[in-house]
């Protein structure tokens, strides 16, 4: 991630937040092989999975999945009973 900062100094705008949601799926997969994860986080690493390389397809299209998956974790986190 500290690499990933200083070369964002010289990429496209919706590189940042690309590296940033692809960095939180690898967070939950680091969580999950230490069994330190809860299956909504699965299910929102899931949905990154699905949808980050819309930033291939546009700014629009990113934006919206982008959009999409606050809702969606949002609504799993109102749902979520804290152990």
């Amino acid at each position: 991630m500290i690499t990933s900062a200083c070369n964002l100094m010289h990429e496209t705008k919706n590189y940042g937040p690309f590296r940033l949601i692809d960095a939180a799926s690898r967070l939950v997969d680091i969580l999950c092989a230490n069994q330190l994860s809860w299956p909504e986080m699965e299910r929102i690493r899931d949905k990154i999975e699905q949808g980050k390389y819309k930033v291939l397809e546009g700014v629009s299209q990113f934006d919206s999945f982008l959009n999409d998956l606050v809702i969606f974790a949002v609504s799993l986190m109102n749902d979520f009973e804290y152990p």
